[in-house]
């Protein structure tokens, strides 16, 4: 297969964590040209959470040493099927930032600092919540936070992604989901399709986007649901982080949603007249 690169930039509108900035960030499409099938990949970096930078990545990829850049081989391989995917429906939750209305069941919240309080609201109007704590908490803090939390409220988490910074993440009062910190015992995983192949656990699967190119959460899309247990909310979608943002979706929070087909097309048709550069052969 030759492989080609495309560089992209999205400007944030808003942080995407505590950790994240309002700089522009860079990230890298890659196409596949094998006899007469054209497919595409997308490497998007988070650097505060120790992805490469696009650079690194574009003179690495050819070893494929790195777990990203083999699923990125191996998204560019799929994607050829992802063409013609049949599409199903699912549910999201919402990505709320503390100031959007709140439209859905399920909202998931990132705390920006340990007094933040925004989520309090969620709970207060009776809404499910998924706390992401990013490794925010010792034991001693964490314990602390949820002495802070009305004992009524605390039936109404689903989990705390990343609730302690250390790995022992035993006994604690609410359900733990793991996402970048390898700590356990958790009762849910944060799976990240764009950069990562899916982990052999008894937890519960959450898929999520990785917040970059919209092609990129079409390929988060196209892997849930050839393997997802949809029967759970999922958190694929977030909005309004990028003033290049497409979305790519239809639907709402209570009924589902699915691929809006014209605009999937459309993102083809557009990476198809992109300026190419020669990258590797693989």
């Amino acid at each position: 297969m030759k492989v080609y690169c495309s560089p992209y930039t999205l400007t944030p509108r808003k942080r995407a964590n505590r950790l994240s900035s309002l700089d522009k960030k860079h990230g890298v499409l890659i196409k596949g040209v094998l006899g007469d099938k054209v497919t595409y990949a997308d490497y998007f970096p988070h650097l505060p959470l120790g992805d490469r930078s696009c650079d690194q990545f574009l003179d690495e990829f050819k070893f494929q040493n790195v777990e990203y850049d083999k699923k990125v081989f191996d998204l560019l391989l799929r994607d050829a099927g992802f063409q013609n995917l049949k599409p199903k429906k699912f549910m999201n939750h919402q990505l709320w930032t503390g100031t959007e209305p709140l439209e859905a069941g399920v909202i998931k919240y990132k705390m920006l600092h340990a007094q933040d309080t925004s989520y309090h609201i969620p709970l207060e109007k009776g809404l499910r919540l998924r706390l992401d704590g990013n490794a925010l908490f010792t034991r001693k803090d964490y314990e602390a936070f949820i002495k802070e939390v009305p004992e009524k409220y605390l039936k109404q988490f689903d989990y705390i992604e990343d609730p302690l910074s250390e790995k022992d993440w035993s006994n604690l009062k609410v359900p733990s989901a793991m996402d970048f910190i390898d700590g356990s015992p958790f009762d849910y995983y944060i799976y990240k399709p764009n950069c990562e192949f899916k982990p052999e656990t008894d937890a519960k699967i959450i898929f999520s986007a990785y917040l970059g190119h919209s092609f990129g959460n079409w390929h988060t899309y196209c892997e849930m649901v050839n393997s997802a247990d949809l029967s759970l909310t999922h958190g694929i979608i977030g909005l309004g982080f990028y003033e290049e943002e497409r979305p790519i979706f239809t639907g709402s929070y209570k009924t589902g949603f699915n691929p809006d087909q014209a605009v999937i097309r459309k993102l083809y048709q557009d990476m198809s007249h992109l300026s190419w550069k020669s990258l590797c052969s693989i």
